[in-house]
């Protein structure tokens, strides 16, 4: 079973990370870490200095986070960052190119709106995901 774990290191994507560590060791799962530094580069000239190397760092950081808890228990585990405007859809097309069977995603995530109701990226990822979605809160 391939599953797909979007992390932005926050207290429920962390709770995702935990569930695909699970699946590791419980179902032999093959997981992909996945984070996303959201920034559009057509808006890049925009933006104030430095900013893009900040997000992609703090992506870099959940990355890192996340994949301790496998190094840990030296389980295999790829890590991916991406970059874009709309992290649902680079999860969504992650798993599409990749073939995953799940994705296993946090409730919400660090935007502050997010944690009001269910985070919109788990949302969008639910309604439009090619394959079964994990819910985690």
């Amino acid at each position: 079973m391939k599953v797909l774990v979007p992390t932005d290191g926050s207290e429920h994507s962390m709770k995702a990370v935990q569930r695909g560590l699970e699946l590791a060791e419980k179902q032999e799962a093959q997981v992909t870490l996945m984070s996303v530094a959201y920034f559009g580069a057509d808006y890049l000239d925009e933006m104030p200095p430095n900013i893009r190397e900040k997000l992609e760092d703090e992506a870099r950081a959940a990355l890192k986070k996340a994949k301790a808890l496998f190094d840990a228990k030296n389980l295999p585990v790829e890590t991916v960052l991406m970059t874009g405007l709309v992290p649902a859809n680079l999860i969504i097309q992650k798993a599409q190119d990749g073939k995953f069977d799940r994705i296993v995603i946090g409730s919400t995530g660090q935007n502050a709106l997010e944690k009001i109701v269910m985070g919109s990226t788990a949302a969008k990822v639910v309604a439009h995901a090619p394959c079964e979605v994990t819910v985690v809160r």
